[in-house]
């Protein structure tokens, strides 16, 4: 037997030769069904998904300035629906988060300011990375 890291960060022992794939699948199941039955993991993705927030005007082309931001922190859709929820509470904004690239699309009808929007981003829980792209 000898020490392996799974995919969670864990580390386990492990039967060496054709069976170490087949113990470590077996493993990241038993630890998938673990985390569904007692909970575990980000912000609360065992508990009911957050209700999703709609921004009043849906049409981005009523939003002439458009602000991209990093955000660190997110790793489920859950999270990605308080991100938006936060910003889209905000008056004349409408937000989009993109998990993969863990960044957000903002579209505001007045110049986009930073510090309500990073601020809106904190108060959610998670941490407003550097600006990408401002238009």
């Amino acid at each position: 037997m000898r020490s392996l890291r799974t995919a969670t960060g864990r580390t386990c022992a492990a039967p060496a030769g054709q069976y170490q794939k087949r113990y470590l699948f077996g493993y990241g199941i038993y630890s998938f069904i673990h985390h569904l039955r007692h909970g575990g993991g980000c912000c609360g993705e065992h508990d009911a998904p957050a209700k999703k927030v709609r921004a009043a005007d849906t049409n981005k082309s009523h939003y002439p300035h458009r602000l991209v931001m990093g955000v660190d922190g997110m790793t489920c859709q859950n999270c990605q629906r308080h991100v938006e929820n936060a910003l889209n509470t905000l008056p004349d904004t409408l937000a989009e988060v993109n998990l993969s690239a863990r960044n957000v699309t903002v579209w505001t009808k007045a110049d986009a300011d930073e510090e309500v929007i990073r601020k809106a981003i904190r108060d959610a829980g998670y941490l407003p990375l550097r600006t990408k792209e401002k238009v």
